[in-house]
């Protein structure tokens, strides 16, 4: 592909030769001369200089630390590598149809163009919108409803009366719509109390492997529309996540809590049950929310509380060594004056 035909796709501005064929994407270290790397992080810059590759795309501003470069200018690197991946990248995506060693139940409806892999169960009532694909040993639990364009990968497990909307991705392991962790102690033993809910998840959305979203023990748990959720990410019965949420890998969410959209949880942050965290809420890594937190705070630590404020007292506890230091001895004189 050359340039010009790059930078048009991706809506750039073309610094050097147009006709420079592009033979593929690299890392710069393993890039070649034909070969077309992304710049969009400053410290970055030394591993560009170096690479053998004659083409980069970047940000405005960032060109005139490279030369002897064809450069394409974009105003989001990342997002142009996006859209030029699928054309040296080719996904691979199994035929349509469904495979003779699928199990798809008389009473099951598949639109047009979906794909069924082998060794998957579609149970009665299932519904499975046009153009969805779904991988080899998945499991479709009865009068679950799949939307259009979605790609189940290999053993995703959708339980019953889950609805699942339109262009998801479920990548291998997830487990929509197990019993939420219900239990009530009676003497000594502790009752299962039934998660008769189900799971409501909104286009868009995207839940990375061995990812978990329980059902509600009543009404409905739910995931909003664009949201993108981690690998090894637990969502617990009757959670509401808001829209366009990104939950970073092994964080969980307890039961009833509601997320508000665009929230952003760190990796391994966690909210406990029945909190509400408001609209823009960022959480750092290892942040645990115990208290409702309100709209558009960034929070960190446990429990989790301002950033600025937590930021202070850690600097206050590095700190303490040397303030314990000066007690003992301040307490050391103190002693002798008391003696004399």
């Amino acid at each position: 592909m050359k340039l010009q035909e790059i930078a048009k796709l991706v809506g750039g501005s073309l610094i050097g030769d147009p006709h420079w064929e592009v033979k593929g994407i690299k890392e710069p270290g393993e890039a070649e001369e034909n070969d077309l790397i992304l710049f969009y992080h400053a410290p970055y810059l030394e591993k560009v200089l170096s690479s053998a590759s004659k083409a980069v795309i970047t940000k405005p501003g960032m060109e005139r630390e490279l030369k002897d470069k064809n450069i394409i200018l974009v105003d989001n690197p990342r997002y142009a590598f996006s859209k030029l991946v699928p054309y040296f990248f080719p996904s691979y995506f199994p035929e349509r149809g469904v495979h003779p060693q699928a199990f798809v139940h008389p009473q099951a409806f598949l639109g047009t163009n979906v794909s069924v892999g082998p060794f998957t169960v579609i149970e009665e009532g299932v519904t499975v919108g046009d153009n969805s694909i779904i991988f080899s040993q998945v499991y479709l639990g009865k009068n679950t409803q799949v939307g259009r364009e979605c790609v189940f990968y290999p053993q995703v497990v959708v339980r019953e009366d889950c609805w699942i909307g339109d262009r998801v991705i479920l990548h291998s392991g997830v487990v929509i719509g197990a019993d939420g962790f219900g239990y009530e102690k009676v003497g000594n033993s502790y009752y299962k109390i039934p998660q008769v809910g189900k799971v409501v998840i909104e286009e868009d959305v995207e839940i990375g492997a061995n990812s978990t979203v329980d059902r509600a023990a009543l009404g409905v748990t739910r995931i909003g529309a664009g949201s993108k959720i981690d690998d090894l990410v637990m969502i617990a019965h009757n959670v509401k996540i808001g829209k366009n949420v990104v939950i970073v890998a092994q964080s969980g969410v307890a039961g009833s809590t509601e997320v508000g959209d665009e929230v952003v949880m760190g990796a391994q942050s966690g909210i406990i049950d029945h909190r509400r965290v408001g609209k823009g809420v960022q959480m750092a890594a290892r942040a645990v929310v115990t208290t409702n937190i309100p709209d558009g705070v960034i929070v960190s630590g446990f429990p989790a509380q301002e950033h600025k404020k937590e930021l202070r007292e850690k600097a206050l506890i590095r700190k303490l060594p040397e303030l314990w230091e000066k007690v003992r001895n301040l307490e050391k004189m103190v002693s002798k004056q008391v003696e004399k």
